[in-house]
């Protein structure tokens, strides 16, 4: 029996109560193991909520005014080395402005009855204008003869001039220089005539200086305005001078 008991005792492999054993701690280990881990997450997230935060300390700067030099600064000595009078520089406001002792019962009145004179004041002597004729002359509202008191009249902008109106006969006889608008390709090809009628305005150098459709098929005005900004006119005289005019032109668009 005594052998028996002693070979329980020793680790034979493959022995069904070692196994067994063996088993039952590492179950015991693994769960004891699980439920420490358990255990320590939630202990880390119920912490934050169990115990108060704590801010961090707030700092208030004030700031500092800025040095006045004291409650007695020195006064700043003047350039040059020369000491102001000392009797002056101790004079404080609360001097300058003390009560009088005795308030006089009344005002003295100046006894002279003429007004002072003035002396002669920036402007009012003699200009040096060619044919000045006195002080102030000028000047707008001096005693100069040339404005007579009154400030000098503004004269209004002077308004743009118009083209003056011209008629197509006139204008034609005019023309030194025309250049035939090219027939398009495009309406030859469509068979396409018509006319076209265009407003001018002609220069004072005889050139076209402005040019708008007013009618006609845009194929065919396309080309006719290209040709008419070509064009030169003799220049247009009125009364001795020269003016800009106003005028109509018609291209006829046909087919040979």
């Amino acid at each position: 029996m005594s052998d028996q008991g002693s070979f329980s005792q020793c680790l034979v492999d493959g022995d069904a109560q070692a196994l067994s054993r063996a088993r039952r701690l590492r179950n015991k280990a693994l769960i004891a193991s699980i439920i420490l881990e358990g255990a320590l997450v939630a202990a880390m997230l119920l912490w934050p909520l169990i115990t108060p935060g704590v801010l961090s300390r707030q700092f208030f700067i004030t700031p500092v005014p800025p040095y006045s030099g004291g409650p007695n600064p020195a006064p700043a000595q003047p350039r040059g080395g020369a000491h102001p009078n000392s009797s002056t520089s101790h004079r404080t406001i609360s001097e300058l402005l003390r009560q009088p002792a005795q308030i006089p019962p009344h005002v003295l009145e100046s006894s002279d009855s003429e007004p002072p004179e003035v002396g002669p004041g920036p402007g009012s002597g003699p200009t040096n204008i060619a044919g000045g004729e006195g002080p102030g002359f000028g000047v707008p509202g001096g005693s100069g003869s040339y404005f007579n008191g009154q400030p000098p009249p503004i004269k209004p902008p002077a308004a743009p001039e118009k083209p003056r109106p011209m008629s197509e006969g006139l204008m034609e006889a005019a023309l030194i220089y025309k250049l035939q608008p090219e027939y398009p390709v495009i309406a030859k090809t469509m068979h396409l005539t018509g006319t076209v009628r265009l407003r001018a305005i002609i220069g004072k150098d005889g050139r076209v200086r402005e040019l708008q459709v007013l009618s006609g098929n845009p194929i065919l005005a396309r080309s006719a305005e290209a040709a008419v900004r070509e064009w030169r006119y003799q220049p247009t005289r009125l009364n001795g001078e020269t003016v800009e005019v106003e005028t109509y032109v018609t291209v006829n668009f046909i087919l040979e």
